[in-house]
């Protein structure tokens, strides 16, 4: 039996960590104490969250205010907890399998994206006689909508990017006016982040092993930056192996430099990119221009499954082992020191403390190359099913 790790990791601007395992998540304070968690593996003075999801957690949001948080499921059941005591406020069956989810900046709606191209907004409460409708239609793509997220400051925009390598900006809430097209990516676009010191800028990252910044009133595509510049040495020493080719990968023998997610480090005026595979952080400052500079590639213990930030630390959560010999780590935290980045070691030894479950075994996340393929399909079942 091994220890299952974390598939997703989220912070909020009270300082809590969320840490999601399968189907149950941890919420931790800002030095790493479980305060409230799903899971029954807990000490008896750790708050029970109710409501809790019964199939594998795809996505995660907290409110900008950090007095909500919401899950979404396999099942495609949406729950939305009041931070404060941990109870669910609102739980809602969904009609599609979301992809992403986000607050708007009021946090009175949920905007829900999900895998046939459409976002759907949902209030966050619901009034004693209020009757629950169905969420509200804001936009459609004709592929897999791949993020959400909304911009900072005023007028206020929502942006969303797809399968078919674009980012869309739209007006919000009347998001059937469509400020501008972000158009560059030549393949599946997976992740966008927007900061508060950047009003109006976005970065995004692909399948194609770049981060770009946008103006995203216009949508002109500011810079590129390639990984592969940075990243091959990785390939080339042995540190990362080539795909293979198979469902739960496609990448064959080829190199590959996905990005997993982008985040803002907000009192640093930077950004943060998480790589499929590859054990590193990628740290972007923000400069004039605007530009992003003083590209950094920032080692970690494994590779890296998400990426989050909490006030000027990254939490970088570890993929699952692939060796006997690696350890069990769930995640790394990562602090400026002196201009450069060092591990927290007190609050990743908080995090690598906690319990999650016991599996049989640690089974790698498909490739984001799998959904990413314009010929995806589900996955092939065994005869027996």
């Amino acid at each position: 039996m091994v220890r299952a790790s974390i598939t997703l990791v989220e912070t909020s601007s009270q300082g809590h960590i969320a840490l999601v395992f399968d189907a149950n998540f941890h919420i931790t304070d800002s030095t790493g104490k479980i305060v409230a968690s799903t899971s029954d593996d807990v000490d008896a003075s750790v708050a029970k969250i109710g409501g809790a999801n019964k199939d594998r957690i795809i996505t995660v949001a907290f409110s900008q205010d950090g007095s909500l948080f919401a899950t979404c499921n396999n099942e495609k059941t949406v729950t939305i907890y009041n931070t404060a005591d941990w109870t669910a406020v609102r739980s809602l069956i969904i009609a599609k399998r979301a992809t992403a989810i986000t607050f708007d900046p009021s946090g009175a709606y949920l905007l829900i994206a999900d895998k046939f191209g459409e976002v759907h907004r949902t209030p966050t409460a619901l009034s004693a006689d209020e009757v629950a409708s169905k969420p509200e239609l804001l936009l459609g793509h004709v592929s897999i909508v791949c993020d959400v997220k909304m911009s900072h400051g005023s007028p206020s925009y929502v942006l969303t990017c797809d399968r078919d390598e674009k980012l869309r900006v739209s007006k919000y809430p009347n998001a059937y006016n469509i400020q501008s097209f972000g158009l560059g990516h030549t393949e599946f676009v997976t992740t966008i982040a927007t900061a508060q010191f950047a009003p109006n800028n976005a970065v995004t990252g692909s399948g194609d092993g770049t981060l770009r910044l946008w103006d995203i009133s216009s949508g002109q595509l500011v810079q590129t930056v390639d990984l592969q510049e940075l990243l091959e040495p990785y390939y080339t020493d042995g540190r990362v192996r080539m795909g293979v080719s198979n469902f739960e990968d496609r990448n064959a023998a080829t190199q590959r430099y996905g990005v997993l997610r982008v985040r803002s480090i907000e009192g640093q005026r930077m950004f943060v990119a998480a790589v499929e595979r590859f054990p590193v952080v990628v740290v972007l400052s923000f400069g004039e221009g605007p530009a992003l500079a003083n590209v950094r590639v920032v080692d970690v213990a494994r590779p890296v499954a998400d990426v989050a930030v909490l006030g000027d630390r990254i939490v970088a959560a570890y993929a699952p082992p692939s060796g006997e010999t690696d350890s069990d780590d769930l995640a790394v935290v990562l602090e400026p020191t002196n201009g450069d980045l060092t591990t927290d070691v007190t609050l990743s030894a908080a995090l690598n403390a906690l319990s999650t479950q016991q599996i049989e075994a640690a089974a790698p996340a498909p490739s984001i190359y799998v959904w990413g393929n314009k010929m995806y399909m589900d996955p092939p079942k065994d005869d027996e099913d």
